[in-house]
């Protein structure tokens, strides 16, 4: 193998080319010759009908299986975002992209609760210290709270709305 003093760039101002000493090199990896670019084509391999994803050698379909312990279907088909647990009943609540939070029996997986009034997509969710109170945040700029109320029930208790612009004022003392 032949080598050859690289060219970086000169950090020092001068015009000229930087070597790097033999000293310096800490690994050296050669060009493989065998690589060729991708076809566009082999992105993905199908199956005859069209929808079934193939291993990276092109055989049989991939076999997906759900192992979840825990679901937040009520936001299907949109995404979850953000998930807190109860400190200390088997609560949780859950934002989305469907502009909404959502109150969970973590043990039957039952919606106890939809967490409604948001304009965009519920990003930030949580409860209080002592699971009192459960907050929402959603990317329009509000924080909604809500209370434990009698039995099951949460009740809405205040809404925060953050500015829709900021504004940047600077002082020049001349």
């Amino acid at each position: 193998m032949t080598q050859r003093p690289m060219s970086v760039a000169s950090g020092d101002g001068s015009d000229g080319p930087e070597f790097v000493d033999q000293d310096d090199v800490v690994e050296i990896i050669l060009d493989d010759d065998n690589d060729q670019p991708m076809d566009e084509d082999d992105d993905d391999a199908e199956g005859e009908n069209g929808d079934e994803d193939y291993d990276d050698e092109g055989h049989g379909p991939i076999v997906i299986e759900d192992t979840s312990i825990q679901t937040f279907p009520a936001h299907s088909p949109k995404s979850v975002f953000a998930i807190a647990a109860h400190p200390s009943a088997p609560l949780a609540v859950s934002g989305g992209e469907d502009d909404s939070g959502y109150l969970w029996d973590t043990v039957s997986g039952e919606v106890l609760q939809k967490l409604d009034g948001h304009g965009d997509s519920v990003v930030a969710v949580g409860f209080s210290h002592d699971g009192g109170l459960v907050a929402t945040g959603g990317m329009d700029g509000r924080v909604r709270v809500w209370k434990k109320g009698d039995g099951r029930a949460w009740e809405f208790l205040i809404q925060l709305e953050g500015v829709d612009e900021v504004v940047v004022r600077t002082l020049i003392r001349i």
